[in-house]
């Protein structure tokens, strides 16, 4: 399984935001053929497609579909330029496009999630007769097919929940995801140069770092894995002492990882009743769903609940819950932009008395779960916060420092 060659996407993506820039979309061809030399056939038959899509498109007009479509090219082109190579090596490959090979979605385009059980027929029809002749299988990550044959994406870093998909399907015992520089580590690097490898994750612990900003991993990456007790190594291309295992929890295991998703979107809704109303926190997640927008986290107190959407969202989401902000006794708070830190690990609740005082003043809400410790500061508080707790959660537990309650 393979993602688009390096940049490509984003290429891909720039002819998105002009109208009609026949001179951009004739340099984006042009380039692609250069990156892509072989095999001509297959080359010159997706860039002919893309040629025709670009023809078609108009950022006022066009509509998902067509979109998707451009930005699957990347994957296309790979997936035939990959199996070119290893054939030349001497070893049997075949170029496999997901969509055609029957990798069903749900038909969400830029977020589709794969429909695995309906899946399963034509996948293992098609890619079990290459693998019993000898064959190796290079099949397009990032993509699939929604009802109507349209083309869907699954959203950035989709390749990897392509590949623990064909794993479930394939009845894989194991997936190893090769990443172009790191593995999975206790923080971003480049936002805490003290982050060390994380050599083990549970299937829950990843889960939660790819649902709180850890762009190592799309978020659905792990759910095909965990149904079917498969065994992720997450390794890195360039060092390959790097790598993480993910598989069933290991008990006693005091795991440390954190994340920052910044800005974020806070909303303070204030009801009657709070959270006590009956049918309040489904109304406020089908009003934001009716809208196209996903609540990253939510949290409650008996009267108000915080409400976390993607902060480029924000504007939408206010207006989206102004219809109970109008309800006798209600109000409607922001939207504010902060910085959203969580601490994960199994067992990580023994890590509260850790936590400074001065943070937890400073927060603008707080979350605990047994595998989870969230706080939303003020979004120029965001990195300044990952730092102090990777040194207290991280650091400072590595060299067998002493617990104790930081001031």
């Amino acid at each position: 399984m393979v993602s688009a060659r390096e940049g490509v996407t984003d290429l891909l993506r720039s002819t998105l935001e002009t109208t009609h820039d026949r001179a951009l979309q004739g340099r984006v061809l042009s380039q692609l053929e250069r990156l892509h030399p072989e095999p001509r056939p297959a080359v010159r038959r997706i860039l002919g497609r893309l040629a025709r899509e670009f023809r078609g498109f108009s950022r006022a007009t066009s509509t998902p579909p067509r979109t998707d479509a451009i930005l699957a090219v990347g994957e296309r082109l790979a997936a035939h330029w990959m199996a070119d190579r290893l054939n030349r090596e001497g070893v049997p490959a075949g170029a496999v496009e997901a969509d055609s090979a029957g990798l069903l979605t749900d038909g969400r385009f830029g977020e589709a999630t794969i429909r695995l059980e309906a899946s399963r027929a034509r996948v293992r029809g098609i890619l079990g007769p290459l693998l019993g002749s000898g064959q190796t299988p290079v099949v397009t990550g990032f993509l699939g097919r929604g009802p109507g044959g349209r083309v869907t994406t699954l959203g950035r870093g989709g390749s990897d929940y392509t590949a623990t998909s064909l794993g479930y399907l394939l009845d894989a015992r194991r997936v190893i995801l090769v990443k172009e520089n790191v593995s999975l580590l206790s923080a971003d690097p480049r936002l805490v140069p003290g982050a060390i490898p994380l050599p083990r994750l549970s299937y829950e612990e990843a889960e939660e770092l790819a649902q709180f900003g850890a762009r190592v991993l799309h978020p659905l990456t792990v759910e095909p894995a965990r149904r079917k007790g498969i065994e992720l190594c997450v390794q890195s291309l360039h060092r390959r002492e790097s790598s993480t295992l993910i598989g069933p929890g290991v008990r006693g295991g005091l795991v440390r990882a954190l994340t920052l998703l910044s800005p974020v979107a806070l909303l303070v809704l204030r009801v009657p009743g709070g959270r006590q109303r009956r049918g309040v926190i489904a109304r406020v997640g089908n009003l934001l769903r009716d809208r196209g927008i996903n609540v990253v986290t939510m949290f409650t107190s008996s009267a108000l609940l915080l409400v976390f959407v993607e902060g480029a969202l924000a504007s939408r989401a206010r207006t989206s819950l102004e219809p109970l902000a109008r309800e006798d006794g209600a109000s409607l708070e922001g939207p504010r932009r902060i910085s959203l830190v969580t601490a994960i690990g199994e067992r990580i609740l023994r890590d509260l008395p850790e936590i400074p005082t001065s943070l937890v003043t400073q927060a603008l809400g707080m979350s605990a779960t047994p595998r989870t410790i969230s706080l939303a500061v003020p979004e120029e508080g965001g990195v300044g916060a990952l730092r102090l707790l990777h040194r207290l959660l991280v650091e400072r537990s590595r060299k067998g420092t002493p617990r104790r309650r930081v001031p």
